[in-house]
């Protein structure tokens, strides 16, 4: 559709605003060549609203809707619940195709609005660019559920004309379910890495302080949770690190319904190493990682774990579960990281230990995960898309070392 101008028009069609991906919409707006449009199901994280998880109403403090045109699509579905996928049918993602893009990128295969806007895009003739967090799993069921799920992603990924995948797991998973190589294209799940390096660049004397700002011992050597406090995260795992390692303080960042049952089994061992900070909003988590030595992410069914590219980029050596689907990508053990068997908190604690009676070792580590942490960046993401966008013959500009500052564009 493209052929006979030079701008190329991409839809975006997203749950919500997400922290993590609005800053890649941000960067593909300011790209020479390309008119981008998000388009949201809901409104969560750009407004106030209650998330079970975190078990509190909150509103992120950073910006998610600037520099970037979007629109907040009306939702006729009667399912409040966010972890329905039911909660997103919203007729503005068809008839939206119609306003002449070139090509749709969509998050994920199960939202009624999803299929409606892949049919948008059949009816014109768009191109369909598909990510998700697909993983195959060796505990997969082998039921009706799971037979008719795995037929719907194969259609979706034999109508795709590119895959947008996030990391080797996800790749694997494509290619388990018939995709081929010309679909795929690399599109990192990624933070803001330079920012949070750059905050580790704090002196000892702002370390100091703020450490003294969170009633964090200012000479111990701190390991760190960041993420919901819910069964799959296992938190409590911490709890066993505290108890068992009484040299380190354990500091625990998020909340979510696991908090008062994990305050009181630290009341009950009575030990003074563990601090809970609560939920921390996003424009402090910087200063979270730059307060610690060791970062520990002791998930079970974690599709990527976003908390360890930042723990990573901040240079902290981190011990991880094998679950994590971000290991592949991120974790050489020895080398970038640790990784432990899930569930095996023996091994987890020994982990720790080792690094926390080795300097050099936390250096060494800390300085690799921080070197490994930075192709996984919000840059290598945009370059994927236009990569996808480039194959397909729809953007045929050259990757800029640089992009242009835009404004605020709501459409809604």
């Amino acid at each position: 559709m493209t052929s006979s101008r030079h701008t190329c028009r991409l839809a975006v069609l997203a749950s919500h605003p997400i922290q993590y991906f609005t800053p890649v919409y941000r960067r593909l707006a300011a790209t020479p060549g390309l008119e981008v449009e998000v388009w949201y199901c809901r409104d969560f994280g750009a407004r106030p609203r209650f998330d079970r998880q975190f078990s509190r109403t909150f509103q992120w403090d950073t910006d998610q809707l600037g520099g970037y045109a979007y629109r907040f699509l009306r939702n006729v579905s009667p399912v409040a619940d966010p972890f329905n996928p039911l909660h997103a049918i919203n007729p503005g993602a068809l008839t939206g195709m119609f306003r002449g893009f070139d090509a749709l990128w969509v998050n994920g295969y199960l939202y009624p609005s999803n299929w409606l806007a892949a049919l948008g895009a059949w009816l014109t003739g768009a191109k369909l660019l598909m990510r998700s967090e697909l993983r195959v799993r060796g505990d997969s069921s082998t039921g009706l559920r799971s037979a008719v799920r795995k037929l719907l992603i194969r259609y979706w990924i034999s109508r795709s004309d590119a895959l947008l995948y996030i990391g080797e797991y996800n790749r694997q998973a494509y290619i388990s379910l018939g995709a081929c190589g010309r679909q795929l294209f690399f599109t990192p799940y990624s933070v803001d890495v330079e920012s949070i390096n750059a905050a580790m660049q704090a002196t000892g004397e702002e370390r100091r302080r703020l450490r003294k700002r969170w009633s964090v011992p200012e000479d111990a050597t701190v390991v760190l949770f960041v993420g919901k406090l819910i069964p799959r995260k296992h938190p409590e795992a911490l709890l066993r690190i505290a108890e068992k390692l009484p040299h380190v303080h354990v500091v625990f960042v998020g909340s979510g319904p696991l908090e008062p049952s994990l305050i009181a089994e630290a009341q009950r061992i009575r030990t003074s190493n563990i601090s809970f900070l609560g939920f921390v909003n996003q424009s402090q988590l910087a200063n979270v990682y730059a307060l610690s030595d060791i970062f520990v992410l002791p998930s079970e069914r974690e599709p990527w774990g976003l908390v360890l590219n930042e723990a990573m980029a901040a240079g902290l050596p981190s011990v991880v579960s094998s679950d994590v689907g971000a290991v592949p990508d991120l974790i050489l053990h020895g080398e970038t990281g640790f990784v432990f068997s899930t569930g095996d908190w023996d091994a987890m604690t020994t982990l720790v230990q080792q690094l926390g009676t080795d300097v050099e070792l936390r250096r060494r580590i800390g300085t690799a995960a921080c070197a490994r942490s930075q192709l996984y960046s919000y840059d290598a993401t945009a370059d994927g898309v236009l990569d996808a966008l480039r194959s397909l013959g729809l953007y045929a500009m050259e990757r800029q070392s640089s992009v242009i500052q835009v404004g605020t564009t709501s459409l809604s």
